[in-house]
């Protein structure tokens, strides 16, 4: 070929370079809107689980379980819990992958064996070695290998470089030294801190020493087990210092309890700007339900938007219904309030399922896993219509 067909030829080339290029990045700015789009009209859901004891522990394993055979797993952004149900979160996301296959959570709980009596001394004898050794460690290992069947020695920090099958897993605990700073104490893989003040550090530092906002001495993480004892300590004979370990954040100790001992819902981290979230979806677990109305007291003094609570839900509070719709308007969320124990399921007795006893049987178990799941089929309409609500909501801020 001549020098002057082939000048065209390569002329030709980069004019066609240069449009794919534009095109691309055409093409690359449409995507990220595309993805920018996707992000923003997604529903802000999150399912928050009352405390409640193993009736909460087992309870939120089978209305998870239902939720995904239902196709509603995966529409939850957050998880969120407080005392029994922090010990079978804790559990599931020791699997990164547990909202896909809740058949091998559920069999983990009813078919694991036991854990060894060995391994549950030694883990408390390294930590008898450590500082701030106390009975919220000797409580975690009889929620974490007494309960759950597993020692779960992974750190919550681990959990912030997984990818995003599983909703984002917040736990809640109360600062027994409210007086000095916040009431509500979270912790989630990224951060720990006081949900009221907004003051937090980075989980892996939970334990460290800081001053002025400083690092002075960073500490080890601390695994699950320490966690679940720290977030579920039950003692109540003790006092408040003897029984609870001490955080040092900010030069100010810092003692953690159950929340089941104040309002026993892990409401307070979701209500609000941070998290704006659209719908709540609240399994209860509590013996009484009338705990809803002292949360809904307790954000009117916080100044938190939460919907009017109908009267029906505290009439029927020996009685209740399985599932009430508390529709949010502006910025309240809406909830839907699903008892465990209702006059649908339990056809007018209620089971002795106390939170202070010995590990369930197989056959409590399996009792309280049906429960729960029935609880969900039952309601699908009801958590779909409000499911769908919320998207729309969602789109309509957009």
């Amino acid at each position: 070929k001549s020098k002057k067909s082939t000048g065209k030829n390569t002329i030709r080339c980069e004019r066609v370079i240069n449009c794919c290029i534009q095109k691309l990045q055409c093409s690359y700015q449409i995507i990220s809107l595309l993805h920018i789009f996707i992000q923003a009209s997604v529903p802000h859901i999150a399912l928050l689980a009352s405390g409640g004891g193993q009736r909460a522990a087992v309870g939120l394993v089978g209305f998870l379980h239902q939720m995904e055979k239902e196709g509603l797993l995966d529409t939850l952004l957050y998880l969120g819990g407080v005392s029994g149900s922090t010990w079978s979160m804790a559990s599931l996301y020791n699997d990164p992958q547990f909202s896909t296959n809740m058949d091998a959570a559920v069999s983990r709980l009813l078919d694991s064996p036991s854990v060894k009596l060995e391994q549950a001394v030694d883990w408390l004898g390294e930590r008898a070695k450590e500082e701030h050794f106390s009975l919220a460690d000797i409580w975690g290992v009889l929620t974490s290998a007494g309960i759950m069947k597993q020692m779960d020695l992974r750190c919550l920090s681990d959990e912030a470089n997984r990818n995003a099958t599983n909703p984002y897993p917040i736990y809640l605990v109360y600062n027994a030294l409210s007086h000095l700073l916040g009431k509500w104490f979270e912790i989630s893989p990224h951060e720990a801190g006081f949900t009221e003040l907004g003051l937090f550090i980075e989980t892996s530092l939970l334990g460290s020493k800081f001053q002025n906002g400083t690092l002075l001495e960073k500490k080890k993480e601390m695994d699950m087990v320490k966690l679940q004892g720290d977030m579920a300590d039950k003692h109540t004979g003790l006092s408040v210092l003897e029984r609870k370990r001490p955080f040092l954040l900010y030069s100010i100790h810092v003692n953690l309890i159950d929340a089941g001992l104040v309002i026993n819902v892990p409401y307070p981290s979701f209500l609000g700007d941070k998290r704006d979230i659209d719908l709540i979806i609240a399994p209860e677990y509590n013996v009484c339900v009338k705990l809803i109305n002292h949360f809904y007291n307790y954000a009117a003094e916080m100044e938190k938007p939460f919907p009017e609570i109908n009267d029906t839900i505290l009439e029927d509070r020996d009685w209740p219904k399985d599932c009430y719709v508390l529709e949010g308007k502006e910025k309240e969320p809406t909830i839907i309030y699903m008892p465990l124990f209702n006059r649908r399921n339990c056809k007018g007795l209620f089971p002795n399922f106390s939170t202070f006893q010995r590990p369930f049987s197989q056959e409590k178990m399996k009792f309280v896993l049906e429960t729960a799941k029935e609880n969900v089929k039952n309601n699908k309409e009801t958590l779909l219509k409000e499911i769908n609500k919320a998207a729309l909501r969602r789109h309509n801020k957009w």
